[in-house]
């Protein structure tokens, strides 16, 4: 692991084959004081030359993917899961739509291509094969339409001469029941594979024929109208389906980018991979053209890219001599037919088999078993930076000497940057705070109570700003149950050693975050302290007023009674789904959902589970299910007793399969000593039981509600967002715990 501060940050942009094959050869051999951050619209990848088989039938969708989540927490990348919007290379920050912009200092590019809808009414009536992530679950969709069809036959057209549009339609024929679907090819010129041997494109056209797919040639499209195709010689085509895989594009952003293009708007580049007119910027696979030696847009150059870009970073950084890229001037062609065959290519050989099928899958298992079962990762120790990168104009940065102590403070330049770009709202109760600057502040307290509540998080997601959002929601979770009205929050950030330059990147992804979550709550930041560290961490103080009044009673004033339900307002699972991605046995999709569950508030589940009548809520957290409804039942009667329906309680995806798995939080075994006092049914289910004891960071309510309440309570939940909220057993005095 690379434990040396951090002072340069390295930002891929898109989960293409190059840098999925550089993450992988990092890991392996990362440079001191260079952090890695991937951004990808989605945590899984395709690899394209495995979508025919997938559309074919003959691959899952979970074996033609890279899960970006699983490789990045191995190979110590960090990985932010948003689609970028803008680039802005004069002061080098990626843009984002709902979230804070992220600066970086090198550039690497390998985000693909996009369709070109440029024909009249493609945009509107046609489903594009591109972006080729996107694509599994558009085909997904369209196999449902061809379901819902019934007994009734209808039409799908792919227009397209390329090998994409080959290998799409005799896909799709081959998955479509002829009796439900007609299969129509749709070709510019008489043969399809323009600027390959013709012997290469009548294999193509003879396959599909003998497939059953109608081929129209000649077939020039200028106008797309709903469910029909028309050719420039006037025919007409009515098909119920249309996919457009034509010629692709550059992303608009790239024209916005200020980055000098192609006239199909790729990034022109140099031997180097470098771009052109910026040259802390790089490019690779499709959205990539050298412009002295261009090559075709094929998955085969992104793989053969891959380890020249990664020693080319790693030398731009040092500032030494960049490694030259020379595109093969011909390559292997294989292309598959749909049905377990495949046609194979170069130069003027051209053959089709289904033995070429087999060499294809072998080569492209071979490829992803690379991210199948990652080599067990060693850390090591301090490591010092090179030279090249001690950051110019402030004191060489060697974390063996870093200070400790108030030494360890982020410096004040930064923290007066970062206080003042946060957009912190106001609150009536705070009289003076963080924009001050002063170390204290001033809240007035006109009522009885003050409530305040602590909470510290390590980085549980290694993205900033979502983890500021958590750390703040986490915090308030405690004082919502107690029924108190939040007025202001303290904070303390532990960065991780790094730079001015980066140190300051990195708190106000974390602040803004923070501030932004604590404004949704009506919760004013007013101050805090800054520290840097071997990890990200942040602690919270949350102040909150109480009102003495019967309008507002204290929640633990009502007696326990018999047949009360307990109700649980989001699913467990969090502390294993982690636990799985630390040990690489969880996908990427479960983490997102776990993720989101964490970023989901806590105050409208409280005020519902209020009104419907609840006198005792706790969050669930670290302490598991089962700890915290300990600590809820035991004030409220000195017999006080619970039955839990095991398969009632509400379970994130993946999170029991983990647990089937063996995986465990390291907190569970100090949790699962209250199984030892629980009465447990013989026929509960283990893993499933293991869980209740799982530690949720962020988690949700756990409530007493009356029994007469409970279908109100449970759909006003659910209509309010919190879609697994269950009745998951009855509290009541009998002294005992059991399970059932």
């Amino acid at each position: 692991m690379n434990s040396a501060p951090i002072v340069r940050d390295v930002f891929l942009i898109g989960g293409g084959h190059s840098h999925v094959l550089l993450i992988r050869q990092w890991a392996m051999n990362p440079l001191p004081g260079v952090r890695l951050t991937l951004v990808s619209t989605s945590s899984q990848t395709p690899y394209s030359g495995m979508l025919p088989g997938f559309i074919a039938g003959h691959y899952s969708v979970d074996e033609i993917h890279i899960d970006l989540r699983v490789l990045c927490a191995w190979a110590n990348v960090r990985f932010i899961e948003e689609s970028m919007i803008d680039l802005d290379l004069v002061s080098r920050h990626v843009h984002f739509d709902a979230r804070p912009s992220m600066g970086f200092d090198v550039l690497s590019l390998d985000t693909g291509s996009t369709p070109d809808l440029s024909v009249e009414g493609a945009q509107q009536h046609s489903t594009p094969v591109k972006p080729v992530y996107e694509f599994s679950n558009r085909w997904e969709e369209i196999v449902s339409r061809v379901k819902r069809h019934g007994s009734e036959k209808i039409s799908i057209g792919v227009v397209g001469s390329g090998a994409g549009g080959f290998e799409l339609i005799t896909a799709m024929r081959h998955a479509l029941p002829e009796e439900s679907a007609q299969c129509s090819w749709f070709i510019r010129g008489d043969l399809p594979l323009r600027g390959r041997p013709a012997k290469v494109g009548s294999l193509a056209l003879e396959s599909a024929r003998k497939q059953g797919i109608d081929v129209h040639t000649g077939v020039d499209i200028v106008n797309v109208k709903e469910r029909t195709l028309i050719a420039m010689d006037g025919r007409e085509f009515a098909l119920n389906e249309i996919l457009w895989c034509t010629s692709a594009i550059g992303p608009a952003w790239a024209k916005r980018s200020g980055l000098t293009l192609d006239e199909r708007g790729f990034v022109t580049t140099n031997d180097y991979l470098q771009s052109v007119s910026h040259d802390f910027v790089f490019a690779t696979g499709d959205i990539g053209t050298q412009i002295d030696t261009p090559s075709s847009k094929a998955g085969v150059f992104a793989v053969r890219q891959a380890p020249v870009l990664f020693q080319n970073l790693k030398r731009y950084l040092l500032k030494q001599s960049l490694k030259r890229y020379a595109p093969q001037k011909d390559f292997l062609s294989l292309m598959a037919t749909g049905d377990k065959r495949a046609i194979a290519s170069r130069g003027p050989f051209a053959v089709e088999a289904d033995w070429v099928w087999r060499w294809k899958d072998h080569i492209d298992q071979t490829f992803m078993n690379k991210f199948i079962g990652l080599p067990e990762m060693r850390q090591s120790g301090n490591v010092h930076l090179p030279s090249e990168l001690e950051p110019t104009g402030q004191p060489a940065v060697n974390n063996a000497m870093t200070c400790k102590g108030c030494g360890a403070k982020v410096s004040g330049a930064v923290l007066d940057r970062v206080i003042a770009s946060l957009d912190v709202k106001g609150h009536a109760q705070v009289i003076s705070g963080h924009s001050d600057g002063a170390d204290t502040a001033i809240v007035k307290l006109p009522v009885t109570s003050l409530v305040q509540s602590v909470d510290q998080l390590n980085a549980i997601i290694d993205d900033p700003y979502l983890l500021g959002k958590i750390a703040a929601l986490h915090a308030l979770s405690d004082v919502v149950t107690v029924n108190a009205t939040p007025h202001s929050a303290q904070v303390i950030v532990s960065l991780p050693e790094a730079s001015d330059v980066i140190a300051e990147r990195d708190l106000l992804q974390v602040m803004t975050g923070l501030v932004q979550a604590l404004n949704e709550e009506g919760c004013t930041l007013i101050g805090g302290h800054t520290t840097q560290a071997r990890e990200l961490s942040i602690g919270v103080v949350i102040n909150a007023s109480y009102e003495d009044n019967e309008e507002k009673p204290n929640t633990l004033t009502q007696d326990l009674s018999d047949g009360d339900v307990l109700v649980l307002t989001k699913p467990l699972g969090i502390g294993t789904v982690f636990a799985g991605l630390m040990q690489q046995q969880v996908s990427g999709r479960d983490v997102r959902i776990a993720t989101e569950a964490m970023l989901q508030s806590n105050q409208v589940a409280a005020q519902l589970l209020r009104e419907h009548g609840a006198y005792a809520v706790t969050d669930v957290t670290g302490f598991g299910l089962l700890g915290h409804a300990d600590r809820l039942l035991k004030p409220l009667h000195e017999q006080a007793g619970m039955l839990l329906s095991l398969e009632a309680v509400p379970l994130l995806p993946g999170a029991l399969q983990l647990a089937q798995a063996g995986v465990r939080s390291s907190l569970w075994a100090s949790n699962s000593v209250l199984l030892d006092v629980m009465e447990i049914a013989d026929d509960v289910d283990e893993n499933r039981l293991a869980l209740l004891c799982d530690p949720q960071t962020s988690g949700g309510l756990l409530a007493i509600v009356p029994a007469r309440q409970q279908d109100s309570v449970v759909a006003e939940l659910k209509s309010n967002g919190y879609a697994d909220a269950a009745v998951i057993g009855f509290a009541n005095s009998s002294g005992r715990y059991r399970v059932r």
